[in-house]
């Protein structure tokens, strides 16, 4: 499971010209990078990128899955600055192995921890 070493240095490279992968997954790559280099914003010589890269999603994707990629990628990007900022290390940390002990989620448990969540009120629910 997971991308290879090979595949890995291709999205680290050029993977805009690369054959190893779709033209919707470059896309989908590409406005990965604008969010994460903040290539939106543009610098002196440098004019913001997003406008191409949408366009570009445009072709492939819906404005829901367009929604969506940005949603993941800022989250990532959230995640990553949360983390390195407080030099928490979780690649190292055991507790990261119990993840991968949780291949899967039951509805009926999941819709029964929503209904208790503290912001639901106590009522009675209809299944």
């Amino acid at each position: 499971m997971g991308f290879s070493d090979e595949l890995i240095e291709e999205i680290k490279g050029d993977y805009l010209t690369s054959d190893s992968f779709t033209p919707e997954e470059k896309a989908a790559m590409r406005w990965a990078e604008v969010m994460t280099d903040k290539l939106y914003q543009g610098a002196p010589g440098q004019p913001p990128q997003h406008k191409d890269a949408m366009a570009e999603l445009k072709i492939y994707y819906n404005e829901g899955q367009i929604v969506e990629l940005s949603m993941v990628s800022g989250f990532f990007n959230f995640w990553n600055r949360f983390t390195d900022s407080l030099e928490v290390d979780i690649e190292d940390n055991p507790v990261m192995n119990l993840f991968t002990q949780s291949t899967a989620i039951d509805p009926k448990d999941y819709v029964d921890f929503m209904r208790d969540c503290w912001w639901t009120e106590k009522q009675e629910w209809e299944d």
